[in-house]
């Protein structure tokens, strides 16, 4: 049987020995140790979602802080963005990145104006007025964390958090079978050697 049903018969059958007169004393180690793995495994879940749920929380917070921190305004591009070139092969070659800051001037609160770098989508011109986010002091600065992003954030760190056990756990038991493995492979050649001993003097 190849199928989910077989590959689940044959992992019962290595981790359930019974009286199997034929296991060694490493079998039965190792079938014990293979148990540990899968109930730390199954164990590492809810740790996995308390992880992302209390890092779902800290993210809302920051978002929150930030949304509270930082207005959003109208900035004019007081120059022409990086113009996309055309290639050879009619994809478009950045005169610049397209991230590549723009001189601009914007209002601040109080009335004031400001003037510094803000990001433009390529080819935009003089004069043509772009959204930004600004902090306290009136500096420009990424948009504030969103919930969705909040969410993916929770999503990896606990996605994280579960393969670091994993890789723990699996590390420990082939740790542990190679070494169960070289003295099986010892106690192996040690018989084969007594009974070619005895097969000679018989």
């Amino acid at each position: 049987m190849n199928g989910p049903f077989g590959r689940f018969a044959r992992f019962w059958r290595r981790i359930h020995l019974g009286r199997n007169p034929l296991a060694r004393r490493s079998d039965r180690v190792e079938a014990g140790l293979l148990i540990v793995v899968v109930l730390g495994l199954l164990i590492a879940l809810p740790l996995a979602a308390l992880v992302g749920s209390n890092t779902y929380r800290g993210q809302l917070a920051v978002s929150a802080e930030q949304r509270t921190s930082r207005h959003l305004t109208t900035a004019t591009l007081m120059e022409d963005a990086p113009t996309p070139v055309p290639a050879t092969d009619g994809a478009y070659l950045s005169a610049g990145s397209g991230s590549a800051g723009v001189s601009a001037r914007w209002a601040l609160p109080g009335g004031a104006e400001r003037v510094g770098t803000v990001t433009a989508d390529p080819g935009a011109t003089a004069g043509t007025q772009v959204p930004v986010w600004l902090s306290g002091a009136g500096d420009p600065v990424p948009a504030p964390m969103t919930p969705s992003d909040a969410a993916t954030t929770s999503v990896l760190a606990g996605v994280f958090a579960w393969l670091v056990i994993a890789l723990g756990l699996t590390a420990v038991y082939w740790t542990a079978r190679l070494v169960l493995d070289r003295r099986r492979a010892v106690r192996w050649d040690r018989e084969w050697l007594y009974a070619g001993d005895r097969w000679a003097r018989s």
